[in-house]
């Protein structure tokens, strides 16, 4: 009877010992899981920041305004009614 009892103790000591072992190896597991959800949350971040500038961006250089501006900087257009004066340096 004793020895059955030892056995017994044997066996569960095992079993406890191999759950610990497994339980430890998931949490490790599991905290490499969170700190590369966070990492990834962060990037999402960055990229919907991003997105907003891009499209902010877009709306501004698709206006009128913008292209006639820079048609006048860039290329020296001028509107039929205008007169250009050039100064001589």
């Amino acid at each position: 009877m004793r020895r059955i009892f030892k056995l017994r103790n044997l066996i569960f000591l095992a079993a406890a010992a191999g759950l610990m072992a497994l339980l430890v190896s998931q949490q490790s597991v599991l905290d490499r899981n969170i700190e590369r959800n966070k990492t990834l949350e962060d990037e999402i971040r960055v990229a919907e920041q991003k997105l907003e500038e891009l499209e902010a961006e877009k709306s501004i250089l698709g206006s009128d305004e913008y292209v006639e501006r820079k048609a006048r900087e860039d290329l020296g257009y001028v509107k039929s009614d205008e007169t250009v004066f050039v100064r001589e340096e």
